[in-house]
């Protein structure tokens, strides 16, 4: 019997994390991120809001692969750019947000078709000239039964990188 997994989402404090910079259109992005990036020069995860000029068409990049990939393996997105999840918990994240708050889902409750997964950061692979692998929850679930524990499975599977990443393609409202 497998323990319950569940999905965690690290935000700055005070910010919304319903809120995503990718769903403006482009021009208000780019002005959001400057005030972003101005009224946080020494928060770490701010940092890609300062080099936004690079990490928008990336991040674009990541979520249409992302999506395109997890369409053609049975999913169903509603969005065209998800919200980002980690597998469990991410210390690496937790600092990277210098914050304890965070959004946390089980698992179980997303419905199949609105979640996918890739092994590290989708965006941080596309940007290195690489695609990221990207798993259905059902793909998820049957290497960490077959690896006998979620622990064993990152082990295996992720190498060099630090987290298994969650696209969730569908806003929960009750959350």
């Amino acid at each position: 019997m497998m323990d319950k997994l569940y999905i965690t989402h690290y935000y700055y404090p005070g910010t919304d994390p319903w809120k995503n910079i990718m769903h403006l259109p482009e021009q208000e992005a780019f002005a959001v991120a400057k005030e972003l990036a101005a009224s946080h020069p020494d928060t770490t995860s701010f940092y890609r809001f300062a080099d936004f000029v690079n990490y928008y068409p990336n991040r674009k990049m990541a979520d249409e692969f992302v999506r395109n990939t997890f369409i053609r393996l049975g999913g169903k997105p509603k969005l065209h750019n998800p919200y980002a999840f980690v597998l469990g918990d991410c210390e690496y994240l937790k600092n990277w947000f210098d914050t304890g708050d965070k959004l946390v889902l089980e698992l179980s409750d997303i419905p199949d078709e609105q979640i996918s997964f890739t092994l590290g950061d989708s965006c941080a692979i596309i940007s290195q000239g690489h695609e990221p692998t990207v798993l259905t929850k059902r793909m998820l679930l049957e290497g960490i039964e077959e690896c006998g524990s979620l622990e064993a499975f990152c082990k295996k599977s992720l190498g060099k990188y630090a987290y298994v990443e969650v696209q969730m393609w569908d806003r929960r409202e009750n959350a």
